[in-house]
């Protein structure tokens, strides 16, 4: 395990534009969310390829959900952590477009936490792989979990 790191990023590979012509899940956009898990602690964009990155050490996160998402049969993964980060500075006219960094007014309002990514809207390991790793990087303290924490 080591060094490793798991990557939760947008991904619109060709694939996922010929699934959504035809029915599928929209792919993703590049200034999606995305999130990084790591030995030291998360990494989380609010909008991929863009600052502000909110980075924290496992101390200061609480839990690790996967919950449902607003949509039927898709499903979010969630971060929640110690203390509520600063508001992040997103323009009037971005904070409710439902893409980018105006998604953590909505997603906080969904889910309890800004933190977020869409699973159907990235590619990343298995939810396997980062419920293995969890316990080992926080000593047990955090498992991926189901529920949305208290």
């Amino acid at each position: 395990m080591g060094d490793e790191s798991l990557f939760y990023r947008p991904g619109s590979t060709l694939l996922t534009t010929i699934r959504a012509y035809t029915g599928g899940p929209a792919p993703s956009r590049p200034d999606d969310p995305a999130v990084r898990f790591h030995p030291g602690g998360v990494a989380y964009h609010q909008a991929y390829g863009y600052v502000p990155v909110i980075k924290l050490g496992w101390p200061a996160v609480r839990a690790v959900a996967v919950l449902p998402g607003p949509v039927p049969d898709r499903q979010a993964l969630c971060v929640y952590q110690l203390n509520e980060p600063p508001e992040p500075d997103v323009p009037a006219n971005e904070q409710f477009t439902g893409t980018g960094r105006g998604l953590g007014v909505h997603f906080q309002a969904l889910f309890g936490t800004k933190l977020v990514v869409h699973l159907h809207h990235v590619r990343g390991p298995s939810l396997r792989k980062l419920a293995q790793r969890l316990p080992a990087w926080t000593d047990g303290r955090i498992t991926l979990t189901t529920e949305r924490p208290a």
